[in-house]
């Protein structure tokens, strides 16, 4: 397994998590800063970061988009897109972009 796939892998095994956290405040009707999984490359980060649900949608609602902590991003697979207080929104490219595509493509994160 090469990086960009190895990257692309387990930046979405953390966003699955984050998924689930969304989903449960949704059902509850929370929009409280909860502490949302850091999705960069790092399989073995557990840094989190509080964020309010609506919030993380807004970010995901763009299939190549994902929450880091300030400096866990990676040129290589990804490129800044916003910076906010607590979190950036890194993008996903190149490869790293084509192998999620491949191995989870979403209808719901077609923008």
């Amino acid at each position: 397994m090469d990086f960009a796939e190895r990257a692309a892998r387990n930046e979405e095994a953390f966003r699955e998590i984050n998924a689930r956290i969304e989903d449960g405040a949704r059902q509850h009707g929370v929009d409280t800063p909860l502490p949302f999984h850091c999705e960069c490359d790092d399989a073995g980060c557990v840094e989190k970061i509080d964020i309010r649900p609506s919030e993380y949608e807004r970010v995901v609602a763009h299939r190549y988009r994902f929450v880091l902590i300030p400096g866990h991003e990676d040129a290589l697979v990804e490129r800044v897109v916003d910076r906010r207080d607590a979190y950036i929104v890194a993008e996903k490219i190149g490869e790293a972009r084509e192998q999620l595509e491949r191995d989870h493509p979403q209808e719901r994160h077609r923008t």
